[in-house]
């Protein structure tokens, strides 16, 4: 297996709905893993493909590629991330100052959390002010390049289309009808440029040889993705390309995780501490199909989760083949953070365990980009606002 950098270029608008009423038509600002997986699979059979072949059945349903979401990019390379939870930002001014000098920054606020959460006192308030005005630090959600050294948050550019209503009898324009669809635009103009630029996703999977090939093939045809179709939205062009799978190191960012949290406490307690970040909406249940916020993946005597910041959400879906809903899921929604604690004495064990979590995610409908996740994010760790 090898890992792929997938970039998806817009050709034209893009829609996709973000629920199933007609009179609330907001788009999402990506494209979910279930609708990358769908339009590659609507292109091969379009083309003339058999479901039934070989090529299908491998990236399909024997052995299925686990499609990510595409996020949108902030720059021209690497993949996109999201943004944990516990990212703050100053209300008046939010963003990153390393690459825009007029923002007041981003800090991590996990590790302040941890120690008041470890030693159940109350939260450091003035980490929550921002240094520069004094003003109140919020969360800041959303996107950015991951790279902690010159981070860069991604802001897609949004459009909305104005539409009225035709009279069936006359063929004119219907009176009191006037509604409104928002779409992801196909162009965006970056912080630092003045020319307009196409507006691109990115996101990363693991691909076996014969996996490569039948998407080349596929990506040969024009690919279209959400509503609209029919009204010129939704085309766009994706390029893989192969490059290094995420990699990580427990026991630095341990070392790096202890120095932050020695700020606030004296008393920290053995092990090694490593987190888990949902970098996509998550469906877990327990052994019972019951909805859980727990990871039973990692259930291990060794294993102590620490604390857990994560937001609940209602997963939705269409099934196009069908032409049915999808039955609502409750999952976990993506940027939520699991902070755990390792008391065994293999570290390489660990590693190896945390190494497939890495590549293969977590929970219940993968191969639709559910259940992706970053271990050991070093956003987490970063000494200073950013």
């Amino acid at each position: 297996m090898k890992y792929y950098h997938i970039t998806a270029e817009l050709k034209a608008p893009l829609m996709i709905q973000q629920n199933r009423q007609a009179y609330a038509s907001s788009t999402l600002d990506y494209i979910p893993g279930s609708s990358l997986r769908g339009a590659i699979a609507a292109a091969y059979l379009r083309s003339g493909g058999d479901a039934e072949a070989d090529d299908f059945q491998n990236m399909f349903i024997r052995n299925p590629v686990f499609f990510p979401d595409l996020l949108p990019m902030a720059g021209s390379e690497g993949v996109s991330r999201v943004l944990p939870v516990t990212a703050v930002s100053c209300k008046r001014k939010p963003g990153f100052r390393r690459t825009d000098g007029k923002k007041h920054g981003v800090r991590d606020v996990l590790a302040v959390t941890a120690a008041s959460r470890l030693h159940r006192e109350p939260v450091d308030k003035t980490y929550w002010v921002c240094p520069n005005c004094e003003e109140d630090m919020k969360p800041f959600p959303g996107y950015w390049n991951g790279d902690v050294t010159a981070p860069r948050k991604a802001d897609p550019t949004l459009i909305s289309h104005r539409h009225t209503g035709i009279d069936r009898a006359t063929g004119t324009v219907a009176p009191s009808i006037f509604y409104m669809t928002q779409a992801l635009a196909d162009f965006h103009k970056p912080l630092d440029g003045k020319e307009f630029q196409p507006q691109c996703l990115s996101g990363g999977v693991f691909l076996d040889e014969d996996q490569f090939k039948t998407l080349q093939q596929i990506l040969e045809i024009p690919i279209f993705v959400g509503a609209d179709r029919t009204r010129g939205m939704g085309e766009i062009s994706i390029k893989p390309v192969e490059t290094d799978p995420p990699e990580f190191d427990v026991e630095t960012w341990h070392a790096a995780f202890t120095k932050k949290l020695s700020l606030w406490t004296d008393a920290i307690p053995s092990g090694t501490f490593f987190s888990i970040t949902l970098e996509s909406h998550t469906i877990l249940a327990d052994r019972f199909l019951r909805p859980t916020s727990e990871i039973e993946a990692l259930e291990d005597p060794d294993i102590e989760s620490v604390m857990k910041i994560i937001k609940p959400v209602t997963i939705r879906g269409w099934h196009s083949a069908w032409g049915l809903a999808k039955p609502d899921e409750q999952g976990i929604s993506a940027g939520s953070i699991y902070l755990f604690r390792y008391t065994g004495d293999d570290p390489e064990a660990l590693t190896e365990r945390l190494n497939l979590l890495s590549a293969g995610g977590i929970g219940f409908r993968r191969e639709e980009g559910f259940g992706r996740v970053c271990i050991c994010d070093q956003l987490h760790v970063a000494e200073d606002i950013l």
